[in-house]
């Protein structure tokens, strides 16, 4: 028997990828570079809301900042 979860307290991927602002792709690149935790159960990606909503709140950002620009001429 699989282990159940609250549903209440975790989303798929792709609505997380909805609250973030980002693709579903990004989402995936989060959870394995570890920088989003997720669970899976039965080949299905869970991951806890807290966590998404502490990202879209800005205290964690889901993009990666500006690139750092190049000395003209150089």
């Amino acid at each position: 028997m699989s282990p159940r979860i609250n549903t209440a307290d975790y989303i798929r991927p792709t609505t997380a990828a909805r609250l973030l602002g980002v693709g579903r792709a990004r989402v995936d690149q989060l959870i394995t570079s570890g920088q989003l935790p997720a669970v899976e159960i039965d080949g299905v990606r869970f991951i806890p809301r807290a966590a998404v909503e502490a990202r879209a709140a800005g205290r964690s950002p889901a993009r990666p900042g500006p690139r750092p620009r190049k000395p003209a001429g150089g």
